[in-house]
């Protein structure tokens, strides 16, 4: 069966991500070595373990944050769904599934624990490179604010390792019909086409962000570039080597399915009556540009492989949701909301970049992440101000 790998998908993120400065930031009086942010059972979660999953998400979402500020002005953090305009905010739900991420894989921990999982020497290895190679590629004042160490981060690593062991041998359990799933997935819905093209625009985006037409005057210097164009394409000459010659033009790939309305009608209509290799005769005009279009596979499977998979996936997922509402009716769950509370999604580790510190020096912080007003967590009592729940 496959496997979806989820358990791990948390670390790959944050590998990739890891190296980012953004223009946030703030300041906090807790030691996230002494800090009890929930109790698992009768294993503690400290601070600073519960850092790495804060930090995986928050660099994940900065990257979305940035984008939302240049083009709306506003936080990626702070938005919501818009089927849902009373529900929490994107950063409401990215604290939601910290927890819940760091609870489960403490569990699926424990049970590998208990059932006699361990790792071998490589997996141990790789656990120990992982946590250098996340220590390497973070500030000093990160450090200090997640309290990193190479031994938090390669428990870190262990745990979620040997809790990915358990989750994968789980997932290989489950009675899932996958030939079934395949079989009840209609191939012609999902026939995909993969094209390459040449285009050039016929409109601009004003400094409103709004999409424009082109004058009259660009129009007929943009059709003379693809009618040029056509012509060495008919000579032999290949799309690449086109757009070296003239960079009014641009060449990429485009793959879709029989009425994808991501992509213009007019470009589809075209391409569809393409045999493999072929390219259009004619220039295409669509509402955007004109497209010369070459076919590279007209029966591409790719679209039907990926929703086939989109499918056993959710199967698994359904079946492992089901046992894990089993696993957790072992655990006592004990949030410590003195610690919990004051972590604000967003502005908890990231921290600003040299670059952005003038910019940043206006924005207020929050009160629940300065001096003055943060609780003193540094004992890490967990006897007050306490959530318990019997998952």
């Amino acid at each position: 069966m496959r496997k979806t790998k989820r358990i791990m998908s948390l670390l790959l993120i944050f590998l990739l991500a890891v190296g980012m400065t953004i223009m946030a930031g703030c300041s906090k009086k807790t030691d996230p070595a002494k800090s009890v942010v929930v109790t698992v059972g009768d294993k503690d979660i400290y601070l600073d373990e519960m850092m790495y999953y804060i930090m995986a998400v928050e660099s994940s979402g900065a990257q979305y944050d940035a984008a939302y500020q240049q083009y709306t002005g506003t936080s990626y953090w702070d938005q919501k769904d818009p089927d849902d305009p009373d529900g929490p905010t994107m950063r409401e739900q990215a604290k939601d599934y910290v927890m819940d991420t760091a609870v489960m894989y403490e569990i699926l921990y424990d049970k590998a624990v208990k059932a006699d999982y361990t790792l071998t020497d490589d997996e141990k290895t790789q656990a120990e490179t992982n946590a250098d190679q996340i220590l390497s590629n973070i500030s000093n004042e990160q450090l200090e604010i997640t309290g990193f160490t190479k031994e938090v981060l390669t428990t870190v690593q262990e745990k979620l390792t040997l809790g990915g062991k358990y989750y994968n041998d789980l997932i290989d359990g489950f009675d899932i019909d996958d030939e079934g799933i395949k079989a009840a997935i209609k191939y012609d819905d999902y026939r995909q086409y993969n094209t390459e093209y040449l285009f050039v625009p016929t409109t601009k985006v004003d400094e409103n962000y709004s999409s424009v037409d082109l004058s009259e005057e660009e129009k007929a210097a943009a059709k003379a570039s693809i009618t040029a164009a056509l012509k060495k394409v008919k000579a032999g000459e290949e799309f690449s080597a086109i757009t070296e010659e003239d960079d009014t033009l641009t060449t990429n790939t485009l793959n879709f399915k029989v009425n994808d309305d991501t992509v213009e009608k007019a470009y589809q209509e075209a391409a569809i009556k393409l045999e493999n290799d072929a390219y259009t005769q004619n220039i295409i005009e669509t509402e955007t540009g004109y497209y010369i279009i070459k076919m590279v596979d007209n029966n591409s499977s790719e679209a039907y492989d990926t929703a086939v998979d989109d499918e056993i996936t959710k199967a698994e997922d359904a079946a492992f949701e089901t046992e894990y509402d089993k696993m957790k009716q072992d655990y006592t769950v004990t949030l410590n909301n003195k610690v919990w509370d004051p972590i604000i999604m967003g502005e908890t580790t990231i921290v600003t970049s040299d670059a952005s510190a003038d910019a940043a020096t206006d924005t207020p912080t929050s009160a629940a992440t300065t001096d003055e007003t943060a609780p003193d967590t540094t004992t890490g009592d967990s006897t007050t101000d306490n959530t318990t729940t019997g998952e």
